[in-house]
């Protein structure tokens, strides 16, 4: 049978195992005289949070943010699934699996599962004061995660986690129940959210602290609708609650090229890991394909080594399309093949303007829809200037709008140039119908740029 001090020694590896991710935050797990449980709970469980440094506080958008902060998951568009491989480094490897679903505009469900590996560790008994070696064994641990968030407002998201987890080490094995929780706030300043979270809550686990902090973090979101290029920013500052150590900043930047491929960066920083070798950059890049996203992230463990993660984001579903009662949807269907203009123009013929004052009127009465207006242009002239005169005819259409007292925020302009042709023609009455604006009702989650 395995001592105690064989348990300390098995303790010691599982701990020195997980020291090299853990020396990059303010509440590192002390060797020592073992302060802290489940340590694995601070590993991000993403290729996009780790390759921003894993700060991701106050991003939102997507399954992703259910380890960050879980009131970010009612900015979920569409039902996710996101797997996730992380190799650290000397065979130990985490491996995350989660779920999640809008339940409405204003609700969401997430379920997740962890598992930590630490592959095969030396055992010892002591033998007349002497270790001698016992075979080997896997320290292991897990944890099970149910999140929910609300839409409490327009403005303010809540998010809640429910967790057990459990450490496996040698012969000796305890579990526990924790939660996390966390709150959004956003559109009061454009483009900018604030998010506080607090991870890990719960009782001791075998005599030692769970590794409980306060996050607080800020979020610029520079991108919009169906944009061409997005940056973002997110600056997170974790503060240990079960144990006095400083405090660690965690920063991070992603840029989207085309709403195609991603590239990321990121810095975490903290006393702790001063005399460590790391330098504490992260680096990352991603692939959006259709409904599928591809995500790695490397970070340099010092003397320990490298580690890579791999993940998968998988769109399960199409978002629905609001439900518009007959006459609206009557209407949103002849603004759409009426909206047309002349030749190099952008200004609305004055028989449209009832048209798309009843438009306004159906908005007005929808506050949870958006309008997303496509403009286009004929194929006559220079790409570039096509470009322009589709963006002209979409600002026109929706100063229109705004007059009839549509809230700016709701109303997305966007030029196509000449993309989407729809008719061939010579003479300018042919052309006419591929110099239009669509319009496309949308009901974004809340908390959506």
């Amino acid at each position: 049978m395995i001592n105690s001090i064989q348990k300390q020694i098995s303790l010691s590896c599982l701990l020195l195992a997980l020291l090299a991710p853990l020396a990059l935050r303010a509440d590192q797990t002390n060797i020592g005289a073992f302060q802290e449980a489940a340590p694995w709970l601070q590993l991000p469980t993403s290729a996009r949070n780790a390759g921003m440094g894993n700060a991701f506080g106050a991003m939102g958008e997507d399954l992703n943010t259910l380890d960050a902060n879980p009131a970010g998951l009612v900015q979920m568009e569409r039902p996710q699934l996101l797997l996730t491989h992380d190799e650290w480094f000397q065979g130990v490897a985490v491996e995350h699996g989660s779920i999640g679903l809008p339940l409405d505009s204003w609700s969401a469900f997430a379920l997740s599962f962890d598992y930590l590996n630490l592959g095969s560790v030396d055992a010892y008994t002591v033998s007349g004061g002497t270790p001698v070696a016992n075979g080997t064994f896997n320290p292991n641990g897990f944890n099970l995660e149910a999140g929910y968030a609300l839409a409490m407002s327009p403005h303010l998201d809540f998010g809640l986690g429910l967790k057990y987890f459990q450490q496996n080490i040698s012969s000796s094995s305890g579990g526990q129940l924790g939660a996390d929780f966390g709150l959004m706030v956003h559109g009061y300043i454009n483009h900018l959210t604030l998010g506080a979270s607090v991870e890990n809550m719960g009782a001791n686990l075998q005599s030692a602290t769970l590794p409980m902090d306060l996050k607080v973090a800020l979020a610029y979101k520079a991108g919009s609708f169906d944009n061409a290029h997005i940056f973002n920013v997110d600056v997170d500052a974790n503060f240990a609650l079960a144990q006095s150590q400083a405090v660690q900043i965690n920063a991070g930047a992603e840029y989207w090229i085309a709403d195609t491929v991603a590239l990321r960066a990121g810095d975490q920083i903290s006393d702790e890991k001063v005399g460590t070798g790391w330098d504490g950059l992260t680096f990352g890049a991603g692939v959006l394909l259709g409904d599928f996203e591809v995500d790695y992230a490397f970070m340099n463990n010092g003397d320990l080594g490298n580690s890579n993660l791999v993940s998968l984001l998988i769109e399960l579903d199409k978002k629905p399309e609001p439900v518009l009662a007959a006459r609206e949807a009557a209407i949103v269907e002849h603004v759409n093949k009426n909206i047309q203009f002349s030749f190099n123009t952008a200004y609305i013929r004055s028989e449209f303007n009832a048209e798309l004052d009843e438009l306004g009127d159906i908005l007005l009465q929808r506050p949870q829809d958006h309008v997303v207006l496509y403009g286009y242009a004929s194929h006559e002239g220079t790409e570039s200037h096509n470009q322009e005169l589709s963006q002209w005819r979409a600002n026109e259409v929706r100063s229109r709008l705004l007059a009839r007292g549509v809230p700016s925020e709701r109303v997305i302009a966007l030029g196509k140039g000449e993309t989407n042709q729809i008719v061939n023609g010579s003479t300018e009455a042919d052309l006419s119908p591929n110099r239009r604006v669509e319009i496309r009702v949308i009901q974004p989650r809340p908390g959506r740029e």
